[in-house]
């Protein structure tokens, strides 16, 4: 039998709308799956759109000025269950594309198959075997390539929400009128931050740092032992709007800016690319950008 392995680490919860920590971080043991998951699968529309009878998802995405897309994006479910995964690829050649469209694809499959109770323990499952899959990529001459991704999953039964994330890719709640951002960005700059205020650095001190973006988990690394999402599942209430992004939107859009577009806009889909559109018309290069938006009817 293989031994487990505690790939979670926790940190104090915030409080959240409902009293649950809104950002808090899994503790639990996973173990390796033993199903086989496919490398890549066909990407969707650059805005696909799905309603169930208790959500509606609406996804839209832009290459900014990159020369190719390494952003990947899927969700699928019905009535029972919603599966909604954003992952954003790094790597030379095609690597970041294989990394991102392996893991969005698997985590999806994993979820909507899966029998198991235990949500978190299942994304936990299905992560470290996909984290194996990336770094098993290889070349058209059978030679490992460098890739990697992060990744940001939702997962909605019955008004309950876990969410689960890997790396800088950030998942929201806009609840109210307001946005709050509920994972905690797995990069030295979050380190950073906390040595600032144990007055072991400065802010300037950190702010400047110049490995501050430098990624300390994703699918693809050496060994992952970082994974950020909620054990008790989150109540969700009506018109809720759970956000999933790359950093290509974050970095060029507030909360503010968000949540005002949420509100002005006649429907999910308008807002999805509202939001990606706002964030590259701005001067200058741009990432990737891709945004995922999820409406509970209740």
């Amino acid at each position: 039998m293989k031994s487990f392995m505690n790939i979670f680490k926790s940190r104090p919860k915030a409080d959240g709308a409902d009293g649950v920590g809104m950002d808090d971080v899994t503790e639990t043991l996973v173990m390796p799956m033993d199903m086989d998951l496919p490398l890549v699968e066909e990407a969707p529309a650059p805005d696909k759109t799905m309603e169930t009878a208790s959500v509606n998802v609406a996804s839209y995405m832009s290459v900014g000025t990159r020369k190719n897309q390494q952003d990947s994006l899927r969700f699928d479910g019905g009535d029972d269950r919603v599966v909604c995964v954003l992952c954003d690829g790094m790597g030379g050649l095609s690597g970041g594309e294989r990394a991102s469209a392996l893991a969005a694809g698997g985590m999806l499959r994993h979820l909507l198959g899966t029998t198991g109770e235990d949500i978190p323990t299942e994304i936990g499952r299905a992560a470290l075997r996909l984290n194996s899959e990336v770094r098993a990529l290889t070349d058209p001459q059978g030679k490992p390539i460098e890739a990697g991704t992060t990744l940001t999953v939702i997962y909605i039964r019955n008004g309950q929400m876990f969410w689960s994330n890997i790396g800088d890719s950030h998942i929201y709640l806009c609840r109210d009128g307001k946005v709050e951002q509920l994972n905690i960005d797995h990069n030295l700059g979050t380190h950073l931050d906390q040595l600032v205020q144990n007055g072991q650095m400065t802010q300037e001190e950190a702010m400047n740092h110049p490995q501050r973006a430098a990624l300390t988990s994703y699918l693809g690394i050496t060994e992952l032992t970082l994974i950020g999402g909620n054990r008790t599942p989150m109540t969700l209430q009506k018109d809720d709007v759970i956000i999933q992004c790359s950093d290509g939107l974050y970095r060029c859009m507030s909360d503010e800016d968000m949540a005002q577009v949420l509100a002005v806009a006649p429907d999910l889909k308008t807002a999805a690319r509202t939001m990606v559109e706002n964030a590259v018309c701005l001067p200058g290069p741009h990432d990737n950008t891709s945004v995922v938006l999820t409406r509970y009817k209740g």
